[in-house]
């Protein structure tokens, strides 16, 4: 009983908990004076987000001090007019927040309706151009409306993630959630899959997006999801705090993880 309550204690590592985390591993203080951090409506279980991976350029960055570059692409994610911030502001918000004294830089490129094969084509143009530490990219919706062959996604896919990680790049995988245009739930899956693959052979950070929003759709209460329970200003806010949560985590778990003998 014990061990099952510890691991659902580790499941549940919020956002609040990780920055906290954060100010002691990385020794720069959370803000503390600016109050404490309202509780959030999109934490997830930390595995539910993605399963820790090196991060060495950010290391590097964070070591160095000063400056924390990131390349968004992918699917381009909007701004609700009742949203005070867009998705890239209020991630690097976040992450400014947890990462007291870096300044971190966010260039957002993405491209409406582009699917792997041309994404990773374009990302190296903007890797050429904007020499990121990190790169986010959100893949998989485009290729599954688009009813791209799963075996061609994944190949094109780990050729962009291999290569964005020989030219110095670390890489962080966003899936996709639930999408009412995809009218067969069995190729997303698949692309959703290869995904996983792909994050997983090349050692990635892979954001399980669809599993971290149908957790969120589980337990909040049906009063509060109303008729539609991915609103687009929850998706925006929660995509931003999952994004920050499963880097933040990350780096805090492969700092303070022991070393097996």
């Amino acid at each position: 009983m014990a061990d099952k309550a510890g691991h659902s204690a580790r499941a549940a590592i919020g956002l609040g908990l990780i920055l906290m985390l954060a100010s002691l591993v990385f020794g720069a203080p959370v803000a503390a004076q600016e109050g404490a951090r309202p509780a959030s409506a999109c934490e997830a279980p930390a595995e539910s987000l993605a399963a820790p991976a090196p991060l060495p350029h950010v290391a590097a960055a964070l070591k160095q001090g000063g400056k924390l570059n990131i390349l968004i692409i992918g699917s381009p994610v909007g701004l609700d007019k009742s949203q005070r911030k867009s998705y890239p502001a209020a991630l690097e918000s976040i992450l400014e927040h947890a990462l007291t004294g870096i300044d971190v830089v966010i260039a957002n490129r993405p491209v409406s309706g582009e699917v792997v094969a041309t994404g990773a084509e374009r990302m190296r143009t903007e890797i050429t151009l904007d020499r990121p530490d990190l790169l986010i990219w959100q893949v998989g919706a485009n290729d599954a409306l688009q009813h791209v062959a799963p075996g061609d996604f994944e190949e094109k896919l780990r050729e962009g993630v291999q290569w964005a990680k020989d030219n110095g790049v670390d890489v962080l995988l966003v899936g996709f959630e639930a999408n009412p245009w995809l009218h067969d739930d069995r190729e997303a899956e698949e692309i959703r899959e290869a995904t996983r693959r792909v994050a997983q052979s090349e050692n990635v950070l892979y954001l399980r997006r669809f599993e971290a929003m149908q957790f969120l759709a589980k337990t909040r209460k049906s009063v509060e999801q109303g008729d539609n329970p991915f609103s687009p200003e929850v998706g925006y806010e929660c995509l931003a705090e999952q994004v920050a949560q499963a880097l933040v985590a990350n780096m805090v778990l492969r700092r303070t993880r022991p070393v097996s003998p």
